[in-house]
């Protein structure tokens, strides 16, 4: 599973496939708590910056 990171609109937003699920962070927010965020929700998902 692959899994991307997108800041948008002032929240960070988790991309798999053709969902787009927006996070409780803040685009201000670093990205260490959405990497964390999205390795918890998804385990061994490969997780990628977009920007």
């Amino acid at each position: 599973m692959k899994v991307v990171i997108q800041r948008l609109n002032g929240l960070w937003h988790l991309i798999i496939g053709s969902c787009r699920i927006r996070t409780p962070f803040l685009a201000t927010q670093d990205r260490a708590l959405v990497v964390t965020y999205a390795r918890r929700a998804y385990p061994g998902a490969k997780i990628f910056q977009r920007d």
